[in-house]
């Protein structure tokens, strides 16, 4: 099922979205059912996304007394770094603080006619793509799937590999990691030590010699490979 969050403080924008939306993935005969919730108030939309809710697509509109939707995508892409994320305003002047956040598109609502069926496919087609990215680990006769957007990095500790993920808790894998690194095979991960490579869609920024994730904690990264993890991390970033 894919979950979708609407948050407007104008009720009749959002009922009309939610309408849009619902006709758009008929109409298209999307095979995976969808799941729209309505918020009218961001603040309650956060504490929501802070106690562990989780949404797929997000649409924000951009001016919202209390918490603005800019701050709002901050907050939801440190909880949830996949998540895709779609503004609306009235001011199309707010675009590129819009663009800045990750947003994956930017719609005036006086031109939700002719842009909103454009979002919703550049959304799907994002969303596909997170979904169908999975890594099978084996155990004794059983098989887990992590998504790659679940997982946040991966480490060789002692004798085993680590797979931290975000909703999943640490799995370990008798694999080596290159073995794993190589079965991924994604340009958002990335190596930062012999033992470690990461996910960036987790990391907020780099300072020295370490990569800080969107939780907080930190990664050491190795001298030789500062230099190219940076020039990475910039590359994807932009």
């Amino acid at each position: 099922m894919i979950r979708i969050a609407l948050c407007d403080d104008d009720k009749n924008d959002m009922l009309l979205l939610h309408r849009e939306i619902v006709n758009w993935y008929q109409e298209n005969n999307i095979a995976q059912s969808i799941s729209v919730s309505e918020f009218s108030d961001s603040s309650y939309l956060a504490r929501e996304i802070k106690a562990g809710s989780s949404f797929d697509i997000f649409f924000l509109d951009v001016e919202m007394p209390k918490l603005d939707g800019i701050r709002l995508a901050e907050l939801i892409h440190n909880s949830l770094p996949a998540a895709i994320i779609i503004f609306s305003t009235s001011h199309s002047e707010l675009a590129p603080e819009g663009y800045r956040s990750r947003a994956l598109r930017y719609i005036p609502k006086m031109k939700f006619d002719s842009r909103l069926s454009e979002a919703l496919e550049a959304a799907q087609k994002e969303y596909a793509l997170l979904e169908t990215g999975c890594l099978i680990v084996p155990h004794y006769s059983d098989a887990l799937k992590v998504l790659y957007r679940e997982i946040i990095y991966v480490r060789h500790v002692l004798r085993s590999t680590q797979i931290v993920t975000a909703h999943q808790g640490i799995i370990k894998d008798n694999r080596g990691l290159k073995e794993i690194y190589g079965l991924i095979n994604d340009e958002r991960f990335i190596f930062i030590e012999r033992s470690t490579f990461v996910n960036l869609d987790y990391v907020r920024e780099i300072r020295g010699n370490e990569i800080i994730l969107r939780g907080g904690d930190s990664l050491p990264v190795s001298r030789p490979m500062l230099p190219k993890v940076k020039e990475t991390i910039i590359r994807m970033w932009r």
